[in-house]
């Protein structure tokens, strides 16, 4: 059961990490060739602790070593969206941990692509932010006869959320030293419950080192963004998506239930850049969990009354096929408010051909998150 269960995980990991090297469009035929020439290794070990944000948690105030492996290629430029964006690294990192050595917390393995973005035009000196997502495997989980103390963790199947800040100095030309702390996030995004999710922060010092002689970056390609300013038809764009999520409650925390959440969503978008759209959003939520409370409350309602229709902002960051969406939005109705009505979401949508789109995201209520939903989505223009 459990090599199925890594076999997932594995699989999982594979298509996120499939994601961001179709961002980089990386083939042995462009001029790039990134994996012969600017391909970099990582040993990346850090030091660090549990951050116990609810009273419960405190038994398990504990330091954590961790250990990461990366590879990551740096851009050249090839693309307008490398230059823009100062040249970022992409790269795939392995996490391992055993968590302080508690025997309720277990053994955490987990897998992410990332991005990290430089701040300085410097060739010598970076100062990179870091953002990574992706799936991991924790081997302990609340139970509620045999591991009633872990309340971090639902389920073994979890995200990985992971922002490290860095400064990056170059020994030679291919070998460099680091200094860096960051955070890792661990959950299930509300799928089971316990839900608490497990945040670890943690420093350290690594190097990186190209395994070749690494490749000079192109020049920057000037700005060009006049053709966006009007509202012409092909600087509009729609979309339409259907989205599916499964969640848990903590009312019936230990009882295996798990209750759908559908989602459709209609966006209109602006270009405003080559690589960024704004624009506005119409939605309606149908989620089962309100039903339970409502029923626990003693609340009379109808199916309509659960429909939760919203609006809301749009934001689109465009790196090839592959985009970054940011809303924030409010619902207009709906009997069960204890989430509240003002929510954000935070996904990728990665473009199928000229009109499919996959979509994967996180919504949250002010940090608070609810779930996880994944869907197909259909786009004009």
């Amino acid at each position: 059961m459990k090599k199925t269960v890594i076999k997932r995980l594995f699989m999982l990991s594979l298509l996120i990490s499939l994601i961001f090297i179709n961002i980089a469009n990386v083939s042995a035929t462009t001029r790039d060739t990134v994996f012969v020439k600017n391909l970099q290794i990582e040993l990346r070990p850090s030091y660090g602790f549990i951050i116990c944000h609810h009273q419960e948690m405190k038994y398990f105030k504990t330091h954590v070593p961790l250990f990461e492996i990366s590879l990551q290629q740096a851009t050249l430029g090839s693309k307008y969206w490398q230059s823009k964006l100062n040249y970022p690294a992409i790269g795939v990192t392995f996490i391992y941990s055993g968590l302080g050595e508690r025997l309720e917390l277990g053994r955490v393995f987990s897998i992410y692509p990332y991005m990290s973005f430089n701040f300085l035009k410097s060739q010598k000196n970076q100062l990179n932010l870091r953002l990574g997502v992706g799936a991991s495997y924790l081997t302990q989980t609340f139970d509620v006869k045999t591991n009633h103390k872990n309340t971090f963790i639902g389920s073994h199947i979890n995200a990985t959320l992971s922002v490290t800040f860095e400064y990056n100095r170059f020994i030679t030309k291919r070998l460099s030293v680091s200094a860096f702390i960051g955070l890792t996030h661990f959950s299930n995004g509300g799928r089971k419950s316990p839900n608490n999710g497990m945040n670890i922060a943690h420093a350290g010092i690594t190097t990186k080192y190209f395994i070749n002689e690494p490749k000079l970056r192109y020049p920057s390609q000037p700005k060009d963004n006049k053709q966006f300013k009007n509202w012409k038809k092909e600087n509009l764009s729609f979309y339409i998506a259907f989205t599916y999520a499964i969640k848990d409650l903590d009312e019936f925390m230990g009882y295996d239930k798990i209750w759908s959440v559908y989602n459709v969503q209609i966006h209109c978008m602006k270009r405003l850049t080559r690589m960024s759209k704004l624009g506005a959003g119409f939605d309606i939520v149908y989620d089962l969990t309100d039903k339970e409370i409502l029923k626990l409350n003693d609340t009379e309602f109808s199916d309509i009354e659960i429909l939760k229709p919203g609006v809301n902002l749009a934001y689109e960051l465009m790196l090839n096929s592959t985009s970054f969406m940011f809303n924030f939005g409010a619902h207009l109705a709906g009997k069960e408010m204890c989430e509240g009505r003002v929510y954000q979401k935070m996904g990728i949508k990665q473009n199928l051909g000229k009109h499919f789109f996959a979509t994967m995201a996180l919504t949250v209520h002010f940090g608070w998150s609810d779930y996880v939903s994944f869907g197909l989505g259909y786009k004009i223009n």
